[in-house]
């Protein structure tokens, strides 16, 4: 489903991007993962995977409101697109089938 917006929990701070995708697999609200192009300030997801630190995010889609920890899966800043791979690392809580 299409990502329109991305809160770091701990700071209301919103992630720029210009394009994103949340993937639930099968239907399970555990297995989950979001992939974001054109993402602005790559500070904040270089230093999370540098740590191996999980994050928690809110993210607003076309279904609703869901929110979940997440670890840094995939960073490519030298791609034109600065896309991030995010895993889900909680329960994708909000999620509805």
């Amino acid at each position: 489903m299409k990502i329109d917006k991305v809160v770091v929990e701990e700071k209301n701070d919103k992630i720029t991007f210009n394009t994103g995708e949340l993937h639930v697999k099968d239907g399970d609200p555990e297995k989950w993962e979001a992939t974001l192009h054109g993402v602005e300030n790559q500070r904040f997801f270089m230093e999370a995977m540098r740590d191996s630190r999980k994050e928690h995010l809110t993210f607003e889609t076309e279904a609703g409101t869901m929110d979940g920890f997440v670890a840094v899966e995939g960073l490519d800043p030298a791609a034109t697109q600065n896309v991030v791979t995010l895993t889900g690392a909680s329960v994708l809580n909000g999620y509805q089938q």
